[in-house]
């Protein structure tokens, strides 16, 4: 599929120096989890990232995307690195808590703390 005149694939943010990917997906990871407000996650994003509110708007939804990625429990949904690191750093730490569906299987079982933390906030849509 082609991507129509400037348009881009490229799901990344510019962070200050000093700060990466990683600390910014487990800063919103841990903000999420504590279901912090929109406005204080943006403020978060601005302050201690030094992103534009539309980049910083983007790193939560990013964020979530790899929660929502990695509770379907397929490997073959994990986000690219380089075009969606926050979406992939978040997704691998997904991972990393659920449980396997079987022994000899590579699918992981929705369960867990963000597989609730998923539940509470659809539910409250």
């Amino acid at each position: 599929m082609t991507l129509p005149e400037g348009w881009t694939d490229d799901m990344s943010v510019e962070i200050i120096e000093g700060k990466t990917e990683e600390q910014l997906t487990f800063a919103l990871m841990d903000s999420l989890r504590k279901s912090d407000s929109y406005e204080s996650m943006i403020r978060m994003c601005v302050s201690d990232y030094g992103l534009v509110e539309d980049d910083a708007d983007l790193a939560i939804d990013r964020v979530q995307g790899g929660i929502v990625r990695a509770l379907t429990g397929l490997i073959d949904n994990r986000p690219d690195a380089t075009k969606d690191p926050l979406a992939h750093c978040s997704f691998n730490e997904v991972w990393k808590t659920l449980p396997k569906k079987h022994w000899w299987s590579s699918k992981r079982e929705s369960k867990g703390v963000w597989s609730d933390w998923y539940t509470q906030n659809s539910n409250n849509s």
